[in-house]
């Protein structure tokens, strides 16, 4: 007889947030690191890209990817106009965010995170200012979205209106819990 593990149901809300370029508000007082650079990659592995997606994503349940086809994520970070930028602290991956250029004159912040081990130390906010000047350098860029959720880090949110962006949405969720995802390596 075979025993099937039972599932964890996840309740969450969804917020979908816009920001209009000419409404931007760079972080203030925000110090630049010189051991702190980042690192633009254009069509990155998935396993490099995983790597990032599960060392910021474990505790939030970011498990998407975990769960699609190898094909679907190859052809999401070999579209020109997505574009991966690591954080790199001292010579290290430490965070990262994509930019997703393809529904212009609006660019989607895909993914924005950084690892355990260094949040709650400002790198967010240099790292969001990092996005608008990346984003402001094109001028077909009107707008700039973001999503977060309920299960992403308690920052998320605030960083998200600190930064200007706005509620236009919300949408309630339930998932299953991840259970062995996270050690899911595509093959």
């Amino acid at each position: 007889m075979q025993h099937q593990e039972a599932s964890t149901i996840l309740n969450y809300t969804v917020s979908y947030l816009s920001l209009e370029m000419e409404d931007v508000k760079f972080f203030k007082n925000v110090s630049s690191n010189p051991a702190t650079s980042f690192l633009k990659a254009i069509s990155p592995d998935t396993s490099y890209f995983l790597y990032l997606y599960k060392e910021v994503g474990r505790k939030y349940e970011w498990t998407d990817w975990l769960r699609s086809e190898k094909s679907k994520l190859e052809s999401f970070l070999t579209d020109d106009n997505v574009i991966l930028y690591s954080l790199i602290l001292r010579g290290v991956p430490k965070g990262f965010f994509v930019l997703d250029y393809r529904l212009l004159p609006v660019c989607d912040l895909a993914y924005f995170g950084l690892f355990d081990d260094v949040t709650g130390k400002g790198l967010g906010k240099f790292m969001m200012n990092r996005v608008f000047e990346e984003v402001m350098e094109r001028d077909d860029v009107k707008t700039l979205t973001v999503n977060t959720n309920t299960l992403d880090h308690k920052s998320a949110l605030p960083l998200y209106q600190k930064a200007g962006f706005n509620i236009y949405k919300t949408e309630i969720h339930k998932r299953s819990a991840s259970s062995q995802l996270e050690n899911k390596e595509y093959v």
